[in-house]
């Protein structure tokens, strides 16, 4: 006899963005309003071990440090992901730094990936990301805060 075991669909795993923000200047930055409305957050390499997002709320990416989010869509769901977060200035009472969203949804030969925002005391790069449908991959952010 063998037992019972539902077969896992990888599809919605496919869709994937794993976001490394790199904090290359002299100065604190914060991770606020971390929203996941669709898909999952999950560890480091492991797809199957989500993770809330409360995990990563309020993180402090010291200077020097980076910071990895990781989202993906739900096993045995015909879905993508779609997120969004900002970066934030914890000396200035968390003015944002800037605001970051992504979508890469499941069927669709279009991801989003888009930075938006502006505080003049802050450079913030983004490379990477795979807009043409698929998993956008993988993105690295690099912000500097400006010397005063």
């Amino acid at each position: 006899m063998f037992a019972n075991v539902a077969a896992k669909d990888p599809r919605a795993y496919a869709q994937w963005v794993s976001i490394v923000i790199k904090n290359i200047g002299n100065a604190d930055i914060k991770l606020k309003n971390l929203d996941v409305s669709w898909g999952k957050l999950y560890a480091d390499g492991n797809k199957d071990k989500e993770l809330p997002a409360s995990d990563y709320e309020g993180k402090t990416i010291e200077p020097g440090t980076q910071l990895q989010l990781n989202a993906c869509g739900r096993e045995n769901s015909p879905s993508g992901t779609t997120g969004q977060f900002n970066l934030v200035d914890p000396s200035a009472n968390d003015q944002v730094i800037r605001s970051f969203y992504w979508d890469c949804p499941w069927g669709s030969s279009r991801n989003e990936w888009i930075v938006s925002g502006s505080n003049s005391s802050f450079i913030v790069e983004s490379t990477g990301g795979n807009l043409d449908g698929g998993a956008l991959g993988n993105i690295t952010v690099d912000v500097l805060k400006k010397p005063s």
